[in-house]
């Protein structure tokens, strides 16, 4: 198998991705049918057309640019392959057999005719049989009759006789459609739920006479609804033991009518077809207007489209080659998004996809030509179908065929796709919040499409599930679903709006919500249980449905937090007086600084609850009642605590001042040889991605944030580089004592080292400490470094250890002066641009702490690049405007992200990458493989437009191998969490920390490892008159002062041979694995501490000595370390 192939099965046919179920309402094609007249499906249909004359030449067209890529239409073709059913199985046989043992059984019931409705219930009493008639259940005292008649056809539809069913865990889902003989129906049936009531009957007789079947004992029969349509149930027939030799099946039984039965006219959106019972004459002759039925008519004519839709997919599939591709391809996308026929999956499914593409083969263009060409390729067809979805308005601008009536409500806010032939709207069982979704999911997709930067454009399309609501949504609530005694009237009480009560209600929560958040959302969409199957005896009662409501949100970052919400004037008595409705006791009216007097509302923007959570509540309470806002509950929101204090960009301004101070006053330094030419920020701090915020309680002084300092160009600088970097030190003593004299004692200044074992490197710095609090470590740039270092890394005359020591400060070099600024000054605009982007850092740098890995092991800017992804490449989903989607997207791409096959690879400026240069770096990238396969360099390959060669934040093994697959792990561990626990999700979970991985576990002494606390009274220096709170010879004194980390630092370094050390800031334990070390013979020299193993050489061969170097580490430490605990010898 292809490694794609290979990947696609792994990632798609083993995940739960629904078929067709009990509601699948397809109807495309025929393998079984049987009738009175005993004809053919192809002799009741007109011929299929032949092809389009302009076919030949849509195609010639097409080759050129029927694919984004040939590697797209190699995993297309792939995942095509991969998830076709095979229909031509052994397996399949018993399949068929069912399905002849189920029209025999239909065919043998006895026919029963004019019965009245007391008749009808005492029949199926005497049988056990439950009449599933929808609400409002029938009156007792009905005239009209019921009947039962052979069906005039019996026909296998849906995806299974289209054949674009896929391979699924569910298995097959089967449509057997029945077609109810016209002679049973009246003229006026199609009012007041006659239809509905003659339908139930006729599927109460079906399900008794299957029950009866002696052929069919073996299978289970229970009701359900047909797409959650509880106006039309349906059979579910299903095996109730597994048996190897036949796939898993469900059989769905639907009962249908045909289309000459009731007038297509009578059945359109704006028409009315449940009236109340006229009890005077003048109620007969007055006639009043009633209110449209659209979705008790759409439901209706949905049955008799069956036949008629059938034969206009076989024809599309005849006329277009890659039609059935292309339903393939929509099928997936669709539930890989949580798509699907019924109400509650957002009532378009499979079917609407098919029909929709078959409907635009014949128009919805301009001057109603074809929008889409029987010559595209199925990638062509898909991407022609996303941008109809994304781009066409179907609530404003509805697609309409086959009639010139008008046939949209001006107060609707469902999509219209209306076919007047029959009479029906085929996205009737769509909502507003789910249409709404559809457009979003198309509109994120096409820009995927779009997009010349994503390098997993088939995975984000395909592959990826996007359903999962705690990574789909910013924000998620969750309300508990009434029971029916409290949804309060009954359904009929709007008659026709909907499928259910509790989509009603949805809607009334839905509009208030709309209403209440405005702006500070783009999106919010609902969702609840779907109806259950319930049995076809009267002895079980169906199960009461239960659940939640839940309610996700996608969150306006820019006015989420706003205070204050602007009404209209008062002036504008009609809209005042609906706004003072709505808000209640929290509208008033204010003057606002401009002079404007306006109604408003406004909300506590200091409260620990977040301004969106207050209205939520606030219109769930007072438009509904005070239990249900207090019974609210919001799922995400502890990730918001994590950090504490303020968030975003903003809360890091008091260092971005600070630096802005810094510049100055190294700008205005006199007495310096060379003038200063450039300053720049490359530290954390300056990205606003620390942790914890730079000023806070119990540390009023910063750790020094990193600034690099360039000078102008000079002849004078020598061209030796043990030279310049002497050089370099006396400048920043100079510096030092100019930057004291010219602050009057208000400043202070040290130079410090570094790298003192290699004097090639930088090895100087100066920190300046402001007694207001910043710090600053500043290191001077001389771009000449660059050049000698290149020269001396090439240099024949050189040893080769000479030159892995200059090909590595020139990477450090090319960190520490050119990439730094560059990077922080991207994160920082990024910062500034997503506003989330910041806490999400400092969240994901917080999880990576807990779970033990320092910036050793993982470089500070790799996670910021992470997270940066999230946001600049956030497909399948939108920008995360939440912590939470943030952080857990991040999380899911390390563990979805194949490090040794694929590079990670982003364009921080923007659109400035060209196709070329991601080629260019995958090239780099490969060349790099080749060159190290076993990636003991480079283990992470994360390259940007700042570096596209080298990936110097990953260079140097760092991650290594083995850190690089338990961040993997552990990622994993977090996604299979979230999936796991759902809306249940607890923060703790995620951020907890297990230490049987590890071989030992060393553990700290608390009152070392929290560096900041209360300050203990000292006298402080006489130059240091400053306030108590303030900074104080203390604080100076433990500037950069980590015992914890040096320790770990020591030790890693002693035994960097023989174990590996996990250790994460401001954490109590060390995790320990040793390196797998060979039983070898003893020689001077080894390099660790090792012990005799006994056996029969006359060598001494020796093993090494864990106990001794466990004692070893323990002394090195002596008060940090409290406790050392073995997991494994």
């Amino acid at each position: 198998m292809s490694p794609i192939a290979k990947r696609i099965r792994t990632d798609m046919a083993g995940s739960n991705i629904p078929g067709d179920g009990p509601a699948t309402q397809h109807s495309e094609s025929s393998a079984m049918e049987t009738g009175s007249g005993d004809k053919k499906l192809s002799q009741q249909h007109k011929p299929a057309p032949q092809p389009h004359k302009q076919q030949p030449i849509a195609q010639a067209v097409g080759e050129m640019y029927s694919y984004k890529s040939n590697v797209f239409r190699m995993e297309t073709e792939e995942m095509l392959q991969e998830v076709a059913l095979n229909y031509g199985s052994k397996r399949m046989v018993a399949v068929e057999k069912i399905l002849h043992q189920l029209k025999s059984a239909i065919d043998a019931i006895p026919e029963r005719k004019g019965l009245k409705i007391a008749a009808v219930e005492e029949e199926m009493k005497k049988r056990n049989i439950y009449i599933p008639f929808p609400e409002p259940k029938p009156a007792k005292d009905i005239q009209y009759q019921f009947s039962y008649a052979k069906p005039s056809y019996v026909n296998v539809a849906g995806s299974y006789a289209l054949k674009t069913l896929i391979k699924q865990k569910e298995g097959l889902s089967i449509d057997l459609v029945l077609t109810i003989p016209s002679e049973i129906f009246q003229e006026k049936d199609y009012m007041n739920y006659r239809y509905f009531y003659k339908r139930a009957y006729y599927l109460s007789v079906v399900a008794a006479g299957i029950a009866d079947s002696k052929d069919l004992k073996g299978l289970k029969v229970e009701y359900d609804y047909m797409n959650g349509d509880e106006l039309k149930p349906i059979l579910v027939i299903s095996r109730t033991e597994i048996d190897s030799e036949s796939p898993q099946y469900t059989i769905n039984i639907i009962p249908s009518v045909a289309p000459n039965v009731f007038p297509p006219g009578k059945l359109y959106p704006l028409k009315n077809c449940v009236r109340p019972q006229q009890t005077t004459d003048a109620e007969a002759t007055n006639k009043p207007a009633y209110e449209p039925t659209p979705f008790y008519n759409a439901s209706l004519a949905a049955d008799t489209t069956y036949f008629p839709y059938l034969a206009l997919l076989h024809s599309s599939a005849s006329t277009c080659a890659a039609f059935t591709d292309a339903c393939v391809l929509g099928r997936v996308w669709l539930q890989q998004r949580g798509f699907g026929g019924p109400v509650s999956k957002g009532g378009f499914g499979h079917f609407e996809w098919a029909i929709l593409m078959a409907f635009l083969l014949k128009g919805g263009g301009t001057k109603g030509h074809a929008l889409l060409a029987t010559g595209y390729s199925n990638y062509q067809m898909f991407k022609a179908m996303i941008q109809f979805l994304a781009s066409r308005n179907l609530i404003t601008t509805p697609l309409v065929l086959g009639t010139t009536e008008n046939v949209k409500n001006s107060g609707a806010k469902c999509p219209v796709v209306f076919d007047g032939e029959y009479g029906v709207n085929m996205l009737f069982k769509m909502t507003p919040w789910s249409y709404d979704l559809l457009r979003h999911e198309a509109e994120r997709t096409l820009e995927c499409l779009n997009s010349s930067s994503i390098s997993d454009q088939f995975d984000n399309i395909f592959l990826n599930r996007a359903d999962e609501p705690c990574y789909r949504f910013d924000a998620i609530a969750r309300l508990p679903l009434p029971s029916e005694e409290e949804l309060g009237s009954p359904i009929f009480a709007s008659p026709g709006g909907s499928s259910s009560k509790t989509e009603e209600y949805a809607e009334r929560i839905y509009k208030a919500l709309r209403e209440g958040l405005n702006d500070r959302i783009t999106l919010i969409h609902l969702s609840y249980p779907g109806a259950k199957s319930f049995a076809i005896k009267r002895s079980q009662k169906p199960d009461v449905r239960t659940g939640e409501l839940i309610i996700g949100l996608l969150l306006n970052a820019k006015n989420i937090a706003r205070a204050t919400d602007r009404g209209p004037s008062p002036e504008e008595k009609k809209k005042a007086a609906a706004f003072r409705k709505f808000w209640g006791s929290k509208a008033e009216l204010r003057r606002f600084p401009d002079g404007s007097i306006i109604e408003s509302v406004t909300w506590a923007p200091k409260s620990k609850v977040p301004i969106y959570q207050q209205i939520f509540r606030y219109v769930i309470s007072h438009h509904f009642n005070e239990v249900l806002a207090e019974n609210v509950l919001f799922s995400g929101d502890a990730f918001d605590h994590l950090l504490g204090g303020e968030q975003g960009d903003m809360a890091f301004q008091p260092v971005f001042d600070a630096f802005d101070v810094l510049d100055k006053d190294l700008k205005s330094l006199t007495g310096i040889p060379l003038a200063m030419r450039h300053v720049a920020a490359a530290a954390p701090a300056f990205r606003a991605s620390t942790i914890n915020l730079p000023f806070g309680p119990g540390h009023p002084l910063m750790e020094p944030a990193d600034v690099v300092v360039q000078f102008e160009s000079s002849s004078r600088w020598p061209d030796d580089l043990v030279a310049i970097q002497k050089t370099k030190a006396s400048f920043l003593i100079k510096m030092g004592e100019l930057l004291e004299e010219a602050h009057d004692g208000q400043v202070i200044t040290r130079v410090g080292l570094e790298n003192e074992d290699n004097e090639i490197m930088n090895y100087a710095f100066l920190d300046v400490i402001y007694l207001s609090g910043p710090a600053f470590r500043i290191r001077i740039y001389h771009d000449r470094e660059a050049t000698l270092l290149e020269n001396r890394s090439h240099d024949p005359t050189l040893s080769l250890q000479e030159k892995e020591a200059a090909q590595s400060a020139l990477a450090a070099h090319q960190r520490t002066f050119v990439l730094a600024p560059r990077h922080t000054d991207s994160i920082r605009q990024l910062c500034h641009r997503y506003p989330l982007m910041s806490p999400a850092i400092r969240t994901v740098k917080k999880w990576f702490a807990t779970q033990l890995f320092s910036s050793q092991h993982v470089a500070d800017e790799l996670l910021e690049l992470v997270v940066a992804r999230a946001f600049l490449y956030p497909y399948p989903f939108s920008v995360p405007s939440s912590i939470m989607t943030a952080f857990l997207r991040s999380l899911s791409f390390l563990a979805k992200w194949d490090w040794r096959t694929e590079p990670l690879i982003l364009d921080l400026s923007g659109d400035h990458m060209k196709t070329d240069d991601f080629a260019e770096i995958r090239t780099n990238f490969e060349a790099m493989r080749k060159k190290d396969p076993a990636m003991n360099h480079v283990t992470m390959f994360v390259a940007s437009n700042h570096d596209r060669l080298h990936s110097l934040w990953t260079e140097g093994n760092r991650p290594r191998k083995v850190v690089a697959a338990r961040i993997t792990a552990l990622a994993r561990a977090v996604d299979e969490t979230v999936k796991r626990s759902g809306l249940e999700l607890g923060v703790q979970k995620l951020f907890a920390l297990g230490t049987g991985d590890f071989d030992f576990v060393l553990q700290l002494n608390q009152k070392y490892v929290t560096r900041k606390g209360k300050k203990q009274h000292v006298e402080k220096f006489k130059n240091l008159q400053i306030e108590e709170e303030g900074v104080t010879a203390e604080d100076i004194a433990r500037l950069s002062f980590d015992p914890c980390a040096d320790y770990v630092e020591e030790i890693s370094s002693i035994y960097k041979n023989s174990i590996i050390f996990f250790y994460g800031p401001s954490q109590p334990v060390v995790g320990g694995v040793w390196i797998p070390c060979n039983v070898r013979k003893w020689k001077p020299g080894l390099g660790y501490s090792t012990v005799p193993v006994v056996g029969g050489d006359e060598d001494l061969n020796v093993a090494l000595n864990k106990h001794a170097i466990l004692n070893e580490i323990s002394r090195i430490g002596g008060e940090l370390v409290s406790k050392v605990v073995v997991n494994r010898e």
